[in-house]
């Protein structure tokens, strides 16, 4: 795969301000191939799939999730997107399935 091209999702349970020169989620638990072919057929769009199963969530309090562009190894690589929110807590009976959508815009 070539390293300029979104192909991970990663999740996490991090807490605090990201910065510009963050690499990494802030404290990332798990990270998996995006699941789905990029969707590009909107114009300027580009949608992104992660799934992460019932054992992979298990007793996971979800506070970040974000994109990333090199290879498989768990806490390399560039991040290219991040999201922070509340704690949501996986008790092992839920799966995950994220989709994040990216739009170019005109300046």
């Amino acid at each position: 795969m070539n390293d300029l091209w979104i192909h991970q999702f990663g999740i996490g349970s991090g807490s605090g301000t990201a910065s510009i020169t963050n690499v990494v989620l802030l404290n990332e638990r798990d990270r998996n191939a995006i699941t789905a072919n990029p969707d590009f057929t909107a114009v300027r769009k580009v949608e992104f799939q992660g799934d992460f199963n019932t054992v992979e969530m298990s007793g996971t309090h979800l506070t970040e999730f974000g994109l990333f562009a090199t290879g498989l190894t768990l806490n390399t690589g560039s991040i290219w997107f991040r999201e922070a929110f509340g704690s949501i807590v996986f008790d092992g009976t839920n799966e995950l399935q994220t989709l994040v959508t990216l739009e170019a815009l005109a300046g």
